[in-house]
This record gives C-alpha cells, sequence and structure tokens, in this order.
C-alpha cells in the first residue's frame, strides 16, 4: 500500500475516464492497438513486406515479452486500482469488459513498447511515430483505471529491455543459425541483415 500511497496524486491527475467522450474514444482505440492479438499483425505486415527476420524477431521476442510480463504480474500480485483506491474512473473496452490477471506491470504497456524497441531500433525513421505510440498506449491504460503509472513504467522498461535484448542478438551467429533452421528457407534473399530485413542500418517497414 505504500507505492499505491505516494503516487495516487498522479493517479489521480492521469484518471480522466469519461470525462471527455473524444478522449474516451481515442483511450480505448489506443488500448485495443496494444492488444496482444491486434499488436501482432504487425508479424504479418513485416512478412509481406519482405522483412521476415524482423518479423520472426518480433514474433519471438513477443513471445518472451507476455512470458514475462505474466510471470511478474502473478509473482508480485499487485492489486487493480479500482481495488485499492476508491472512486476511480474506470473505462472498459467492450472486448475486454474484466482485469482479470493482477496489476504489475502493465502488458498492454510492455507490447507497446516492445514494439518501439524491436521496428524502431531496425527503422530509426518510425521512432518518431512508435515512440510517443507506446508513451500514450502507457498512458491511457492510467487514464481508464486499469494501472498505477508506475505499472506503466514497469510495463515500458519490460517492453524495452526485451525488445533491445533481441536487436543486439540479431547478429549473434548462435541466433542466426537458430534463426536460418527455423525459417531460413523463408528469408528472401537470405537471414539476418544480409536481406537488409533485419540490418540495424537499413530503412523502416514500408
Amino acid at each position: 500500500m505504500v507505492f499505491e500511497t505516494l503516487e495516487e496524486p498522479l493517479f489521480r491527475a492521469l484518471n480522466g475516464a469519461g470525462s471527455n467522450p473524444v478522449l474516451d474514444a481515442i483511450a480505448l482505440a489506443l488500448d485495443v492497438s496494444a492488444a496482444l492479438y491486434l499488436i501482432l499483425l504487425w508479424t504479418a505486415h513485416l512478412w509481406l513486406v519482405k522483412r521476415r527476420a524482423l518479423a520472426f524477431d518480433f514474433l519471438a521476442a513477443m513471445l518472451v515479452t507476455v512470458a514475462v510480463t505474466e510471470a511478474l504480474k502473478f509473482a508480485i500480485g499487485r492489486l487493480r486500482p479500482d481495488e485499492v483506491y476508491v472512486n476511480v474512473n474506470v473505462l472498459r473496452p467492450a472486448l475486454f469488459p474484466e482485469f482479470t490477471d493482477p496489476s504489475f506491470p502493465s502488458g498492454h504497456t510492455s507490447r507497446a513498447f516492445l514494439l518501439v524497441a524491436v521496428v524502431g531500433l531496425h527503422g530509426r525513421k518510425w521512432l518518431p511515430v512508435l515512440l510517443p505510440y507506446g508513451i500514450l498506449a502507457g498512458l491511457t491504460r492510467v487514464y481508464e483505471g486499469a494501472h498505477y503509472p508506475s505499472d506503466v513504467l514497469g510495463g515500458a522498461l519490460v517492453g524495452l529491455a526485451i525488445g533491445i535484448a533481441f536487436w543486439r542478438m540479431d547478429p549473434w551467429p548462435p541466433y542466426v543459425r537458430a534463426r536460418e533452421r527455423l525459417v531460413g528457407r523463408w528469408l528472401s534473399p537470405g537471414p539476418g541483415a544480409r536481406d537488409g530485413s533485419s540490418s540495424r542500418s537499413g530503412p523502416g517497414p514500408k
């Protein structure tokens, strides 16, 4: 309860669900965009535009991110804000009407920042778009009453850490060989940085 008490003023300042229909609509759109089944569409997009090594990296990194985030949630077992504070403004997307798992860290934020790291670091021109998206996706979760500010910070750190780890592994020979064994015959013309599909200096997704 100590952390919840300390961050209650910031939570109250950001928790505005139901106060403005336009902001509510934007919040719901950002919320759904970071849902697992939608954010994974980036994998299909990257695959179709022939950035297949990057598509593989993003999918693998996402699976790791989800596993780490859920493990932390249930290991820590933090209650949601509406279970701790009174008079919390809650906005629940129609497809996810209940918060069924613990609060820390924010899964939506970890997924959004994984996208920032994996795609943004391989295509730097996308960072000016993806970084604000990640920040807004996280703040949205506080606006909706789903998370504390520290949940968002924790989710951002998880997503960034895993994304950077996969980015740094991209040229690592054992990882390249493992990726070749799994999806090598579909990589065109070759895996990793050789086809530009996950080159750190190559262009971003089109």
